[in-house]
């Protein structure tokens, strides 16, 4: 429908209910203000045929009269470029007055928002070598001006200090490489999609990004949090992924109070994340991936290596497959602990070896993967898997096939404290890894 708009032929969307604020976010995003559109009631998507029906018909006076009626300017979203101000009785109630008014705008993400004042946002820019003007990027979702000054902004709000600028520039130039992938459909999906940062090198220990049990609250984490608080906040506040406007997730999840954790390259047997990425050891990384889900997959006295993995390959059995292309596998992110990782490589398996194992041994059923997808009039199977059609459910039931299509899908990362105890996302497209000592004062 943008294509044809782009061409110079009237079009007019049909938006569902609870988008209407994502039509005004997008339209705005993608540079086509005037586009219009009318709105019914339910999402097609799992709608009854008879209702799809009745509703598109009860919206097309409204769709010829878009079509042939001069252009509607709609103006939505939040201006976030004015210098604000808030008064109170003394600094702490007008601290506490900002907040209720940034968290009521939907600018912050519920908790304390820490204010951005002009010493504290100079203090933070002490952080970078980078002038305050420079342009990092274009920020997806919504395509904001990422700016180094507003960078440090989001980051003063979010409790940040000068020396994690240079870690969340660098996320959101990561985040911005992403979006060229397919993360941007993504992360306006009405899935829980969300970003997950993680530091490599020798900054991890400089900064205190936890690398053991990193993925919870408390003090151990306090750095980790604060990161991933300071790139939610530019994801938020540059790139519009807000609630309802970019970010349609259905449900939502934790995850999108987005953590940054560290490996534990001390304790792995391989080398870091980073240089299976082509980075050097002594060099200092972020890389994002994006997560759709988390698995806690428990060992219960294996020792051998075989027997480590081979439980592992089965706990990256969960999820769906798509039947839009020939290779339809999806992802796995694997936070492996260090008293699995070390075993492995103890028994002489290299971190592609074991890739290769858990690939070729996460094997499950087709017709379970496939079940959320009906084929029968489904337009989006593709020719490849068209003769599943054919079959009885019982049938595809018994196909096995692998949940990965390669090793290359299946990226490991050691973190973690004692036990052996994996995490386990669901993750796509390919993280982008990207260096932080570029942007270090």
């Amino acid at each position: 429908m943008i294509e044809l708009e782009k061409m110079g032929r009237p079009a007019v969307a049909i938006v569902s209910g609870r988008f209407e604020k994502d039509a005004v976010a997008s339209s705005r995003a993608f540079g086509m203000p005037d586009l219009q559109w009318v709105v019914v009631p339910r999402i097609y998507r799992n709608l009854e045929p008879e209702f799809s029906i009745s509703q598109t018909e009860d919206a097309i006076d409204d769709l010829i009269g878009s079509l042939t009626s001069s252009i509607d300017e709609r103006k939505s979203g939040i201006d976030t470029e004015n210098t604000l101000r808030y008064e109170g009785t003394d600094r702490y109630d007008a601290i506490l007055r900002m907040n209720t008014e940034l968290n009521n705008e939907d600018l912050g993400d519920g908790l304390f928002l820490y204010p951005a004042t002009p010493e504290a946002v100079a203090g933070m820019l002490t952080g970078t070598k980078l002038p305050p003007d420079h342009v990092v990027c274009d920020m997806p979702p919504g395509f904001g001006v990422a700016t180094v000054e507003k960078i440090a902004i989001n980051s003063v709000m979010a409790g940040a200090k000068p020396e994690h600028l240079p870690v969340v520039i660098a996320a959101v130039k990561a985040l911005s490489k992403l979006q060229k992938d397919g993360g941007k459909s993504l992360l306006m999906s009405t899935s829980p999609q969300a970003p997950l940062l993680i530091v490599n090198g020798p900054l991890t220990k400089q900064l205190g990004v936890n690398p053991r049990s990193a993925l919870g609250p408390g003090r151990d984490n306090q750095v980790n949090t604060v990161i991933g608080r300071a790139f939610l906040l530019c994801f938020r506040n540059i790139g519009y992924w807000y609630p309802g406007h970019m970010d349609m997730d259905t449900i939502g999840t934790t995850r999108k109070f987005i953590q940054c954790i560290g490996e534990n390259e001390d304790m792995s047997p391989w080398d870091g994340f980073h240089v299976d990425q082509g980075f050097k050891a002594d060099e200092s990384t972020v890389s994002v991936f994006v997560t759709d889900g988390e698995l806690d997959v428990q060992d219960q006295g294996n020792h051998t290596a075989e027997g480590l993995l081979r439980n592992l390959a089965y706990g990256c059995i969960f999820g769906t497959r798509s039947l839009q292309s020939k290779k339809g596998g999806g992802q796995r992110l694997i936070l492996m602990p260090p008293d699995v990782a070390r075993p492995v490589g103890a028994q002489g398996f290299s971190k592609q070896a074991a890739r290769e194992f858990i690939q070729e041994h996460a094997v499950g059923s087709l017709g379970q993967m496939i079940e959320y997808m009906p084929l029968e009039g489904e337009a989006r199977v593709t020719e490849e898997w068209k003769w599943l059609e054919k079959l009885t459910p019982k049938q595809r039931l018994e196909i096995s096939i692998n949940v990965m299509d390669s090793p290359s899908d299946c990226y490991i990362v050691v973190v973690g404290a004692d036990r052996a105890k994996t995490a386990v996302f669901p993750s796509g497209p390919a993280p982008v890894t990207e260096g932080i000592d570029q942007y270090m004062a």
